[in-house]
């Protein structure tokens, strides 16, 4: 194993730090050639170096040098977010290279909450750095635990949720288990109560988490709706992303409506034609997201553009 020591002052003397992290370590101690960190290859009790005054964060190494392929990487970052579980994700460039941090944080940030990954309570950060070496782009993963996370718990409170007339058991599940990780709320419009509660109650018995308690209301139409902005996604929408943007930037402190389709027909026309604001995701016409992948993939755009 590698770990590296990010410092609380840069004038450490580094043989004095070495001498006392001595009793805690077995290994080889060198310093990382891209950044000068003072690191170590082999053993390290990180519970009593932690508590060490000298020492701010230790990363922990969970990928080496690789060259970079936004699959590859989006494989190595979803197995290390597994094993962890509750993530954040920072991003930094050690050398000039021609890609956005904030575009591809987002990209793998939208892939994390597809693949279910919470990050709305991190506990442990994962650090991608990325690289060049001789010509070629490279990336490296660590990750770190870290007291001084600053994420805001409550920054998709005012956002609720919306599925018109829920086909499927399984349906209901994929936004069940969005809803719980990020804490949004969950309405409903179909015209058969009983029969939606048969399928709610099917959907939380294949759904892990602590749903007993999860509330979701039902209405008959749109309109009984009240006290939201409602905005809504469809194919069919003369609205794009750049719009959204400047939606979610002017209205990020009100109470939103995310009105979705099922997944068989979308939204129907009448409903269309109540909402306010409409619009479309990605430029796919032919096969366009599902709804619970629209709901993941709005909530990375909205995260990024309320922590800009």
């Amino acid at each position: 194993m590698k770990y590296q020591f990010l410092l609380k002052r840069f004038n450490l003397d580094i043989n004095v730090l070495k001498n006392k992290l001595n009793p805690f370590s077995r290994g080889e101690f060198t310093s990382d050639n891209l950044t000068n960190r003072i690191q170590l290859s082999g053993w390290l009790n990180k519970e009593k170096v932690k508590n060490l005054d000298e020492i701010d964060i230790i990363l922990e190494e969970e990928k080496q040098n690789t060259p970079l392929k936004f699959e590859n990487l989006r494989n190595d970052l979803l197995k290390i977010a597994l094993k962890h579980k509750k993530v954040c994700l920072r991003i930094k460039q050690l050398s000039s290279i021609k890609i956005s941090s904030s575009v591809l944080k987002k990209k793998l940030e939208n892939f994390l909450i597809n693949s279910f990954i919470d990050l709305q309570e991190p506990k442990t950060t994962i650090l991608i750095e990325l690289f060049k070496e001789n010509g070629k782009v490279f990336y490296r993963i660590f990750s770190y635990q870290s007291n001084n996370i600053i994420v805001e718990k409550k920054q998709f409170s005012n956002l609720s949720v919306l599925i018109e007339n829920p086909q499927g058991k399984e349906e209901i599940a994929n936004f069940l288990r969005l809803c719980l990780i990020f804490n949004l709320g969950l309405l409903v419009i179909h015209e058969d109560k009983e029969k939606f509660h048969t399928l709610l109650n099917n959907a939380k018995k294949e759904t892990k988490g602590k749903l007993s308690n999860f509330n979701v209301q039902v209405y008959k139409s749109l309109s009984d709706v009240k006290g939201y902005i409602k905005i809504g996604f469809s194919k069919h929408a003369k609205l794009h992303e750049r719009d959204l943007f400047q939606f979610i930037d002017k209205n990020k402190n009100k109470k939103i409506l995310l009105v979705f389709g099922n997944e068989h027909f979308g939204l129907t026309q009448q409903t269309r034609d109540k909402l306010p604001f409409l619009f479309c995701l990605t430029e796919e016409k032919i096969k366009p997201l599902k709804a619970d992948q629209a709901l993941a993939y709005f909530l990375g755009i909205y995260n990024s553009i309320i922590n800009l």
